[in-house]
């Protein structure tokens, strides 16, 4: 497995925009040939808004006892 770490600014005003997932998505799966399995919040503000995230990919029929640390985006 491989985690892709992604970071956001926390706006206390305004909400987020985030498009930077569908990239790094399109990136492991379209040209890297990993399968998406989903994301886990690792980090939260003050007011509980997401700050980062973990998106998680698996090559396919990998096993689980394979680890990766994080990748910093």
């Amino acid at each position: 497995m491989e985690f892709v770490r992604l970071k956001y600014a926390n706006n206390k005003l305004i909400n987020a925009d985030i498009k930077e997932h569908r990239e790094v998505i399109e990136e492991y799966v379209d040209k890297r040939g990993m399968e998406y399995v989903g994301f886990i919040p690792v980090l939260f503000g003050p007011s509980g808004k997401t700050l980062e995230i973990d998106l998680i990919f698996k090559k396919p029929n990998e096993t689980k006892d394979t680890k990766s640390e994080p990748a910093k985006k």
